[in-house]
């Protein structure tokens, strides 16, 4: 008995602890900004910054991190950004964009500025559900997305560029509902899937780097559609999920 009482003793310390160091990391973050004179803007001064929530920027405002900056996003975190967006960090000093808890996904960048180009260098985006660009055309620049479910997911967007780019460990690297991608020596390698193309969907560029992916490199709805004669469902999620 005196045993047991122990173990459960300290099993209660070892859980208040890891709420209590959750808590100050919590506590040491600062809020994430509303916008200001019609801009969010991130400053590396006040870094780490936490995002419990979802928050959408307006597309009046623009939304602007500084080199070094990190984001830590709750479980139900969801970043949507309707206006111009820039997030340029440096290889010194890279923006990171991840979850508060390692295991638990956060919801998600999600890029709807189609007002103007989006610009974005020296990111890490890591353990997101899903990270969207809709309609909007733009560039990553070094960008690493690595552990998250759908790496990144392009719909309806007529130019993004991938350049010097990293996508592993993610489920679905990069899927492209509609519009066109172009990569330059963008590396996708050590997924689960690397590309996934629907009909409306196009990739130019360097796909020889598309390569060492364990379930399937590059994987096109065209192709499968001929091969099967049948219709494959529009979401791209059930598609993906219906095919695999």
């Amino acid at each position: 008995m005196i045993c047991v009482s122990g173990f459960v003793r300290s099993s209660v310390l070892a859980f208040l602890s890891v709420v209590a160091l959750a808590g100050s990391v919590f506590a040491s973050g600062m809020p994430f900004p509303a916008a200001v004179n019609g801009k969010v803007f991130l400053q590396e001064k006040n870094s780490p910054y936490v995002l419990e929530q979802g928050v959408v920027v307006a597309a009046s405002d623009s939304f602007v991190v500084e080199p070094g900056v990190t984001v830590l996003m709750g479980e139900f975190a969801k970043l949507m950004l309707q206006g111009p967006v820039k997030i340029v960090g440096t290889s010194d000093k890279p923006v990171v964009f991840c979850g508060l808890d390692s295991v638990v996904n956060w919801n998600g960048l999600h890029i709807m500025s189609s007002a103007v180009p989006f610009e974005i260098k020296n990111l890490v985006v890591e353990n997101a559900f899903r990270n969207t660009v809709f309609r909007s055309r733009g560039s990553f620049e070094n960008v690493r997305f690595l552990n998250n479910y759908y790496g990144l997911w392009v719909d309806e967007s007529p130019d993004v560029s991938l350049v010097r780019c990293l996508m592993s460990h993610n489920r679905y690297a990069l899927s492209v509902r509609a519009g066109r991608v172009v990569s330059t020596e963008t590396n996708i390698s050590e997924n689960v899937y690397g590309l996934y193309l629907e009909t409306e969907g196009k990739v130019d560029g360097d796909t020889d780097l598309i390569r060492n992916n364990q379930e399937s490199d590059i994987r096109s709805e065209a192709t499968v559609l001929k091969l099967n004669k049948k219709r494959v469902r529009r979401n791209v999620w059930h598609n993906i999920e219906a095919l695999f």
